[in-house]
């Protein structure tokens, strides 16, 4: 079995379940508009971060008006959030083999690449952007962090199954156990976060949920 990308799919019209997010209008011309901007807010993004990606830049880029804009998303941030939602659910996928264990051996290597590489700067710019606006953290729930805790913990659920993770673990706290670490390094700036220190983090957080240990 291939790769599975749990962000696909995931709807530009979540529903309003968090406070902040906005229904974009519809309708075939609302809808260009809306991915026009998503890929202009992608590419400035990867090229210079979230000082990047304005309102300005992304409506002279993508040729959608900042009146429109703002009928889409409340503010930059979020437009930000969920192009690196988008963006993400093509580099980050969640591997499907026979072998949980080896299914979560390759996921991790590819962790420890983001975190350490560009995407993962972006990624720290938007959660420190999620600390002082709950409306980003809003939009960066549902289009990014949702699906890939999801994703995540279906896979630990398999390591559980398996019988390569102990079965009294939880989920949730296991997930944080793997990202917490390595965000807050982020965030702080304390220490370096390079493949080493990535693998080690994970490889402690591995250590402790264990079955044979």
């Amino acid at each position: 079995m291939g790769k599975r990308t749990p962000s696909e799919g995931v709807s530009r019209n979540p529903g309003n379940t968090e406070t902040g997010l906005l229904t974009p209008p519809s309708g075939t011309r609302s809808e260009v508009a809306h991915e026009k901007a998503l890929r202009s807010a992608e590419s400035l993004l990867k090229s210079g971060g979230m000082k990047a990606a304005t309102i300005d830049a992304i409506s002279e880029q993508s040729g959608v008006s900042k009146v429109t804009l703002y009928r889409h998303w409340p503010s930059r941030q979020a437009i930000a959030a969920e192009a690196f939602g988008v963006l993400m659910a093509r580099h980050l996928t969640f591997p499907e083999s026979d072998s949980a264990q080896a299914d979560l051996n390759d996921y991790l290597g590819d962790i420890g690449k983001f975190y350490g590489g560009p995407l993962g700067s972006i990624f720290a710019e938007l959660v420190g952007a999620c600390a002082n606006d709950p409306t980003t953290a809003a939009y960066f729930r549902t289009f990014f962090l949702d699906e890939r805790r999801r994703g995540f913990a279906e896979l630990i659920r398999r390591c559980v199954e398996s019988g390569y993770f102990r079965d009294d673990i939880e989920i949730e706290e296991a997930i944080d156990l793997f990202f917490g670490p390595l965000v807050y390094r982020m965030l702080v700036g304390h220490a370096s976060i390079d493949d080493n220190t990535v693998r080690a983090i994970i490889d402690h957080a591995v250590r402790g949920l264990r079955s044979d240990t």
